[in-house]
């Protein structure tokens, strides 16, 4: 009897049924246990054939085949290639979110390492112990080159105590784990590794913490990815409330950051973050309170305070380089590319249409879900999923300039360069800067430079004479100019108005402050901006901005006296008004695009000779001759970046004093054209060069509008000033 006869029967095998022989006890029940052997085996279900066993042609198991040896003829490749295997594992790295989201930079680590006699095992080489201390260094390691702004500390627990290996430290303030010796003979660090991961928030805000993972390694490399894995910042998500208001691919939330100045103080003052009296900190920009130390969030605001180069080491891990989408043999025909944009590796040559295994368009889609236009475009967002494949070309597209490059580039752009080759190598090219339509407003004559240039590398540029003697461009730094600045420290930049300016490691002493610019070429002035200004004069308010024009020789600083000649004293007057300073040549300049051409804004006086200007008898209705003698055009005392005067030049406060006597106070926001409609209107097949002034006009409270007349004399002092600037304040001298 072979077990081959009851494959696939129900045979219960009583003794009833049993028809062999029965002499004996014994022989009776070996005969049964054999019976029931056979039974056994008869109901146990066939052997699952092994990866290797299973033949191509077998459809009733769904993984992957694996053809034998003998399978494999000269015709034949595997179906995916050992080159394919390759790109896919270095291609693993790119299963992570690479949207340009807020990350939390500033971040809480707490490493709890679990101390036992568990070290002594050896089932990682060549002991527990060694293995944990060389990854738990490679991820401090790690830790701080991407989250340099952040702190951590390391945590031992045994015997149900908790010992204290570091104080929280941030990058570079202390070696957290420096040696792979136990600490003594009796205890030592268990493998198991706890990381507790959170952003900078209030304690109401901690219970994040606890929605997170748990996971156990089971071996070295498992643990070592477990750990690093860790270290990429995560990304902020916004809260549900405003993700209700915000649209669907707002899925993170925005960060406000301030970047405080340094103080150095005589006598000590409250901290807001310790409670304790020191006598140096930095100052919040926003709420002026005192802080010790950066990074932090300001105790009294909650405003993110940092440097700038604090920012600058995490900016591509904030907004990371996106995946480049992998080209199928469709996508390589249209493009025709030959080689990689980046190194020039020659790429393989693109087969004939068909020619490829599984290749067949329907209706303008291949069997890779490749398409045109906006359907093109759908595919490309789907590949932002995890599943990162090879490129079936050896090609991958970059989805902002759609070059290509070869698998290697791939790796040294996302890892090391943070940058595309392609999209830097477009910066610069004219015409690029194109609307949905394909072209652009002022494309004809638009400059080279990118619109998305930099302007300002500063927030209050000064110009002085140092204590050196010599003169100097200075950075102010995050606070409104004083009246008197003299013996204040800056840090000097070197560079021009026309070349831009950089930052130095040098600090200059002020002696005298100048005016911001040393020449313009023009001054260009508006007349009747203010709607309260034209109320007050009973004018009408023109359709177009009234335009009138000043020398360069009109130029003055601060602190300088205004020479007036004998015969415009008779009615002199003041004009408090918002400057705009150009920093990079342009024409034909949109109104959207204002941002890009303006260096900075500074406080100007539209000095004023009335007795030259009205009536109109006199003048002939022109303003420029009134306007134009020497030094009626101070400016000063800095020429404040956007960000200075918190972004938007149509919301600003500012006044005029004549003796400390109020006379003028408005808000930019009583503007009949703005900002931008300003230098719209000026650039209008005009160009606009580098250095030019632009007064945006004066409201109401001139002296020639109040009674009795409000002229300046012999001696007067005009202070104006501009919320975020500070004050240009200048004496009158008359010959």
């Amino acid at each position: 009897m072979s077990g081959s006869d009851y494959s696939g029967s129900d045979f219960s095998g009583s003794d009833d049924e049993y028809v062999g022989p029965r002499g004996g006890g014994s022989s009776a029940a070996a005969a049964r246990k054999m019976v029931n052997s056979q039974m056994a085996q008869a109901k146990k279900p066939e052997r699952k054939a092994q990866a290797w066993e299973r033949r191509k042609g077998d459809s009733s198991d769904e993984e992957e085949y694996i053809p034998t040896f003998e399978e494999i003829e000269d015709n034949d490749i595997p179906e995916k290639s050992i080159q394919q295997m390759d790109e896919e594992r270095k291609r693993k790295r790119l299963r992570k979110d690479t949207k340009p989201f807020q990350r939390g930079i500033i971040r809480h680590v707490v490493l709890v390492l679990d101390l036992s006699e568990a070290m002594l095992e050896k089932d990682m080489r060549p002991t527990r112990f060694h293995a944990m201390i060389q990854y738990a260094q490679e991820y401090v390691r790690e830790f701080f080159e991407q989250n340099p702004i952040s702190q951590m500390s390391v945590l031992g627990m045994h015997d149900g105590l908790c010992i204290r290996s570091t104080e929280r430290a941030g990058a570079g303030e202390s070696n957290a784990i420096s040696h792979s010796e136990p600490w003594n003979a009796r205890s030592h660090h268990r493998v198991w590794v706890i990381v507790i991961l959170g952003p900078r928030r209030h304690p109401s805000d901690y219970q994040s913490l606890y929605e997170s993972e748990y996971v156990v390694a089971t071996d070295q490399e498992l643990l070592r990815e477990l750990l690093l894995a860790t270290t990429t910042p995560p990304v902020v998500r916004a809260t549900k409330s405003a993700q209700e208001t915000a649209p669907p691919e707002s899925a993170a939330a925005l960060m406000m950051m301030g970047f405080p100045s340094r103080v150095v103080e005589e006598n000590p003052t409250m901290c807001a973050c310790h409670g304790a009296l020191t006598t140096g900190g930095y100052t919040c920009s926003r709420c002026s309170a005192k802080v010790c130390s950066l990074p932090i969030t300001c105790p009294s605001c909650q405003l993110t305070l940092l440097l700038s180069t604090h920012l600058a080491r995490s900016y591509h891990h904030l907004f990371p380089l996106r995946n480049w989408a992998e080209v199928s043999w469709q996508r390589a025909r249209e493009k025709g590319t030959k080689s990689c944009l980046g190194c020039l590796t020659v790429f393989p040559e693109i087969p004939e249409s068909g020619d490829v295994d599984g290749e067949q368009q329907t209706n303008g889609q291949d069997v890779n879900g490749q398409m045109d236009g906006q359907m093109r475009q759908l595919r490309l967002d789907e590949e932002d999923s995890d599943v990162q494949k090879a490129s079936e070309s050896s090609r991958y597209e970059c989805r902002v300039c759609e070059s290509h490059f070869c698998i290697d580039c791939d790796m040294f752009c996302h890892m090391v360069l943070h940058n595309c080759p392609g999209c830097l190598s477009k910066l610069d090219t004219p015409g690029e800067m194109q609307n949905g339509n394909g072209d652009h407003p002022s494309s004809q004559t638009r400059s080279p430079v990118s619109s998305s240039r930099t302007m300002a590398l500063f927030e209050r540029l000064i110009r002085f004479k140092g204590e050196d003697g010599q003169i100097h461009y200075g950075d102010f730094g995050s606070s409104e100019l004083p009246r008197d600045v003299a013996g204040k420290t800056v840090q000097l930049l070197s560079g021009s108005i026309d070349a831009g300016f950089k930052k130095t490691d040098k600090q200059g002493t002020i002696k005298k402050l100048l005016p911001p610019l040393p020449s313009t070429p023009i001054f260009l002035c508006v007349g009747l901006n203010y709607k309260q200004h034209a109320e007050e004069g009973n004018l009408p308010i023109p359709t177009f901005p009234t335009i009138f024009m000043k020398p360069p020789t009109a130029l003055s600083g601060p602190g300088a006296e205004i020479s007036v000649h004998k015969e415009c004293q008779s009615q002199l007057d003041y004009e408090g008004e918002l400057t705009i300073v150009i920093g990079k040549t342009g024409k034909n300049i949109a109104a959207a695009d204002y941002a890009d051409y303006v260096l900075g804004y500074t406080v100007g006086n539209d000095v004023s000779a009335r007795n030259f200007q009205l009536p109109a008898s006199v003048s002939g209705g022109q303003f420029g001759y009134a306007k134009s003698f020497d030094g009626f055009a101070p400016i000063g005392p800095c020429i404040a970046s956007a960000s200075a005067i918190g972004g938007d030049p149509n919301r600003l406060r500012y006044w005029t004093k004549v003796n400390g006597e109020k006379r003028q106070e408005t808000g930019t926001d009583d503007m009949i054209w703005s900002v931008g409609k300003i230098v719209e209107h000026l650039s209008r097949g005009t160009t606009l060069q580098a250095g030019t002034c632009i007064m945006t006009g004066t409201p109401s409270g001139v002296g020639v509008f109040m009674d009795p007349k409000g002229f300046v004399k012999d001696g007067d002092e005009v202070e104006i000033y501009v919320e975020g600037i500070g004050s240009l304040v200048n004496t009158v001298k008359f010959e």
